[in-house]
């Protein structure tokens, strides 16, 4: 190689090759990177990992029960519509924290308010069970909340929801107690 008089060396074509491949790997690698933390991020989970604790009929809201078919006393029921968009704020917090509570037993149950197709009348008797109306239904998201086997109480507010939620996850909740 041929040497400059303050003492360079004079790059080759090979070596300015391999300094651009290098940076182009570093780009790659940089842009990957990038794309990894974003979706770590923005990533809102998926209620389909809860599949087995969906509810799909009105009438097995309030009649859970356990692998030996043992009635369960104490859980409660996450009510969801994916589009709406009160849902969506709170849906990765949401499924953070059951995944937590369900760790040792399964406490949080799912409604997809979409995926249910039964008729009037079965929404009726579960409304009439908990002594709410048609348009509670039309509230999401919702919490149902049963303690020593009957219906306790229903919480309609984002942030109420979010603090049952942390209540159950630390072992406070006043009526699984």
């Amino acid at each position: 190689m041929a040497t400059y008089v303050k003492g360079y060396k004079k790059q080759g074509e090979h070596t300015l090759l391999l300094k651009v491949i290098v940076g182009l790997i570093g780009l790659v690698l940089l842009v990957v990177g990038i794309a990894y933390i974003s979706d770590l991020l923005t990533n809102l989970g998926d209620y389909d990992d809860f599949s087995d604790q969906h509810i799909t009929t009105y009438g097995a809201i309030l009649t859970q029960k356990d692998d030996e078919s043992v009635q369960l006393q104490n859980y409660v029921v996450y009510f969801y519509n994916a589009e709406d968009e009160d849902c969506t704020d709170m849906q990765k917090e949401v499924l953070t924290l059951a995944k937590n509570i369900n760790a040792d037993a399964e406490v949080v149950f799912f409604v997809d308010l979409d995926a249910i197709t039964e008729d009037t009348a079965a929404s009726d008797a579960f409304l009439d069970a908990i002594g709410k109306t048609q348009t509670f239904l039309g509230l999401s998201p919702m919490l149902v909340s049963i303690a020593d086997g009957v219906f306790n109480t229903a919480y309609s507010d984002d942030d109420t929801i979010l603090d049952v939620l942390h209540q159950i996850e630390a072992g406070n909740y006043t009526p699984f107690e």
